[in-house]
């Protein structure tokens, strides 16, 4: 629905709304009566059959998934039908491969459905632009009751009657001229080639009820709308009806935007005599401004959340919970919200929120949780298979800023230098345009699963796993930490005689970074190449690091613990990211040595530079 003073097709012309908040869709007018909040048990006893009906003029985001989601659950709760169906009569604003996306998009996120355009089924077809004959027949069966007439107005008629109804202050809907034509004379001019298009007598103000609103009327006088237009396809309200009766849809659970709209879809029914479905109209959703979502607020198509590396899980649970809640169970209410597509099957309800829904972040706690999930029933393979695709789009973003020199200085990519050459693609392993070894990058990915937010958060904390460290940011981030460092001291226990350790007696030598990275250096080395593991470095190095302490220059003269500190300088110019010593057995023993020993030129030329200051 657009607004609801706009005459569509060919006779389209944007009609200026006297109550502007009408023109907002999701401050709906009109009057509702409280529903009771369902429960659990207020699922059908039979089982029901719904629908997605999305038109392909975009791209599916957020708030259409939601719909998707919670009419899948419904049917599949009570042992009913899931339809697709595309309705696909705004030719005008057709996007070419939304469809094609459409279906990539929700089978991506675990969505599947019994009948459609792609499946088939009884009810078929299941694309509006093949149903044209059905339509026409059933608004032939409207003019033939008199319950529809052909309008022959112009559009220059339709400015002249909006232009006299702002005038005199009336509502601005179409006058009826059209509908004192004799059907003969109608049929007449229509079979001699008069462009018109067909509208439905509205002669009532339907009582619409709602499974979340109540019972809703509309205030404003219910307008002679549309429902073929003069290009032969139906408008969205006439063909929704007629589908969604042909294909026996029993429940209908869409946005509170489309609540405005029913009334027509009620008028509709009650002229064929048909069966009504029951409609569930879901709150909103909107930014915190109250404004309702759209590409600027986050509202983005699903392609989006997947290239961002969020796992279909999370996704899908993230819009369950968006205007719907499992309920009061035992445990904490937080681990209660994380559901799996089954869970949401066992648990659903129709206890919707009423009112608009304001969009949150908590996809971040639900993003840890099902990787933590998924983790745990099929290893790390299990999601880095599904996220390693976009984990791997943001490597290439990153090398490409880096080659083309076109990042900004205080970007990330300013401080990268080359692929570390175990990262670098391998022969006969990855393919000719691949830009980095997905063997080793799935390996980086694994060893920080735990700590797996989206893709660009992964590359970013693990950026000097997958990229070497410019001399020029060891340089910069040495300095920074001499800067806060007042002294740097080594403490050892001399050899004693005593079996007790603690009263061997301790020796304290002042020591430079160089030395730090020196000894480093020495004790790494006696490493062999095959004994380059985890076990054996912490071993080798471990003692050494709790030995090395630093006093700051902040005032709190008592010395700090700081061999960690300089290591993850040394291997990581001093960034946070992942475990250091996991970190140096991914990068292996040559690209550490490298590391170290450019740690220790670097810290021997700073040295040498502030001791010629202070000289």
């Amino acid at each position: 629905m657009r607004s609801l003073y706009m005459i569509r097709g060919p006779l389209c012309r944007s009609l200026s709304a006297r109550p502007p908040h009408i023109l907002k869709r999701y401050k709906f007018s009109g009057r509702t009566t409280a529903a009771d909040k369902p429960r659990s048990s207020s699922l059908p006893d039979t089982p029901a059959r719904t629908r997605f009906a999305p038109s392909p003029t975009g791209y599916v985001h957020i708030g259409s998934l939601r719909t998707a989601l919670y009419n899948y659950l419904l049917a599949k709760a009570t042992g009913g039908q899931f339809l697709l169906r595309i309705e696909d009569t705004d030719r005008a604003r057709t996007v070419q491969d939304a469809e094609k996306r459409l279906y990539e998009d929700l089978r991506w996120t675990g969505l599947t459905w019994d009948e459609g355009p792609d499946v088939g089924g009884p009810y078929g077809p299941y694309k509006q632009s093949e149903r044209l004959e059905l339509y026409n027949k059933y608004a032939d069966q409207l003019l033939n009751q008199g319950r529809a007439y052909r309008c022959f107005c112009t559009p220059e008629d339709l400015d002249q009657m909006r232009a006299l109804s702002i005038q005199e202050g009336t509502p601005t809907i179409y006058n009826r001229n059209c509908s004192h034509i004799s059907p003969d004379v109608s049929a007449r001019r229509a079979a001699n080639g008069e462009p018109h298009c067909v509208r439905f007598k509205s002669d009532q103000q339907p009582l619409v009820n709602d499974l979340v609103y109540g019972q809703y009327t509309r205030p404003e006088p219910q307008d002679d709308f549309i429902i073929i237009k003069q290009d032969g396809y139906p408008t969205y309200h006439f063909a929704n009806v007629v589908d969604d009766h042909l294909m026996e849809i029993t429940h209908v659970i869409r946005g509170a935007e489309w609540l405005v709209s029913t009334p027509r879809h009620v008028a509709l029914y009650d002229a064929f005599g048909w069966q009504k479905p029951l409609f569930a109209h879901v709150g909103l959703l909107v930014n915190e401004d109250r404004q309702k979502l759209g590409k600027r607020h986050g509202d983005v198509d699903i392609a989006s959340w997947r290239d961002r590396g969020i796992l279909p899980a999370t996704l899908l649970n993230y819009v369950m919970l968006l205007g719907w809640s499992p309920g009061k169970g035992k445990g904490v209410k937080e681990q209660q919200d994380v559901l799996g597509l089954d869970e949401m099957v066992s648990k659903f309800h129709l206890g919707f929120t009423k009112g608009d829904i304001t969009v949150n972040s908590k996809h971040e706690f639900l993003q840890k949780a099902h990787v933590r999930r998924l983790s745990e029933s099929f290893g790390s393979a299990g999601v880095s298979n599904i996220v390693l695709p976009a984990v791997e789009a943001h490597v290439r973003k990153y090398e490409e800023q880096r080659k083309s020199g076109s990042a900004a200085p205080d970007s990330v990519a300013a401080e990268l230098g080359p692929l570390v050459p175990i990262a670098q693609p391998q022969a006969g392993r990855d393919g000719s345009d691949a830009i980095i070894s997905k063997e080793y990058i799935k390996n980086v990915f694994q060893s920080d699963i735990q700590n797996y937010k989206d893709a660009e958060a992964c590359v970013l904390r693990n950026r000097y796993l997958i990229w070497q460290i410019p001399d020029a940011l060891y340089r910069s981030s040495l300095q920074e930490e001499l800067a806060n460092l007042d002294e740097l001291r080594l403490h050892r226990h001399e050899p004693s005689t005593d079996d007790a350790a603690s009263s061997s007696p301790l020796n304290v030598e002042k020591l430079r970074v160089s030395g730090f990275s020196a000894t480093l250096r020495d004790l790494l080395q006696e490493i062999g190449d095959e004994s380059w593991k985890r076990d054996a470095i912490e071993a080798t190095i471990l003692p050494f690091l709790k030995s090395v302490y630093a006093t700051l220059n902040t005032g709190n003269s008592e010395p700090q613990l700081w061999g960690y500190h300089l290591l993850r300088w040394v291997i990581a110019a001093s960034r946070s990211g992942p475990a250091l010593i996991q970190g140096m057995t991914l990068l292996g023993k040559e690209e550490t040595m490298t590391r170290v020993e450019k740690a220790y030129e670097v810290a021997k030329s700073v040295e040498s530079e502030s001791g010629a200051k202070q000289s």
